[in-house]
């Protein structure tokens, strides 16, 4: 190989080099789009949903949901928890978001069939995350350890019967987080959340452990969840 040729070939494999990351790039944002649906009061931010793609089975999709910036383009945070896509999948669809007046607390769902598959709450502030709160697990650990405490032979047997629901039943349980919102379109602090428990969804007669309980719970300012009240149902269904 001459001195030209050795060249233009060192010179075309550098070019190629310097556009990979450019191309993986642009087909990273193409993976994602941002309804105007999730966008902020103030317009400055949004939420990436990622394009629902057929992977093959043994490839995984780890893309999650992403607040971010439409001035800036920059992400804000990602959001930890199962995400929600462009489209409804089965019982898996992405909720209105719910942002308070001053775009600065993002209440994020993605709805399930018996209960939300994502319920996380954020605080943001000149861009940035202050704190992020998983609100479905976080919730849905105060009232499992209440319960496995108040009824720990009830607790026992309802887990056993209902063995083989799912990492998505926690011990087998339905368990529902429902914030108390001001209204259906605004999220404000501190936030009032209701938490109920069941192990029998569909109220199937002879059930051999019916177990619900309740929790009342508030988010402070601060992204801490604090129980206020709990109680066991004890009439059996």
């Amino acid at each position: 190989m001459n001195a030209s040729r050795y060249i233009r070939l060192s010179l075309f494999l550098f070019c190629f080099a310097l556009l990979q990351p450019l191309c993986r790039a642009e087909e990273s944002a193409a993976a994602y789009v941002t309804p105007s649906f999730t966008h902020s009061p103030d317009g400055r931010y949004g939420i990436m949903l990622p394009v629902f793609e057929n992977a093959p089975e043994n490839v995984s999709d780890t893309r999650l949901n992403k607040v971010v910036s439409l001035v800036s383009k920059q992400i804000v945070s990602t959001i930890n928890a199962e995400p929600g896509f462009d489209r409804r999948l089965n019982f898996r669809e992405v909720a209105p978001p719910k942002w308070s007046t001053d775009s600065s607390v993002l209440l994020w769902k993605v709805e399930g069939k018996w209960f939300p598959t994502a319920l996380v709450l954020l605080r943001i502030a000149e861009g940035k995350q202050i704190w992020q709160l998983d609100l479905l697990k976080t919730a849905q650990e105060e009232i499992l350890a209440r319960t496995r405490k108040a009824v720990p032979g009830r607790y026992a047997a309802a887990k056993k019967a209902n063995a083989g629901n799912g990492s998505a039943y926690p011990d087998g349980f339905t368990v529902d987080v429902v914030p108390n919102t001001a209204n259906d379109n605004t999220v404000s602090l501190p936030l009032q959340v209701h938490v109920t428990l069941t192990s029998n969804p569909k109220v199937i007669e002879g059930f051999p452990a019916n177990l619900d309980s309740s929790l009342e719970a508030t988010v402070t300012d601060d992204g801490k969840i604090v129980v206020n009240a709990f109680r066991v149902t004890e009439q059996n269904k």
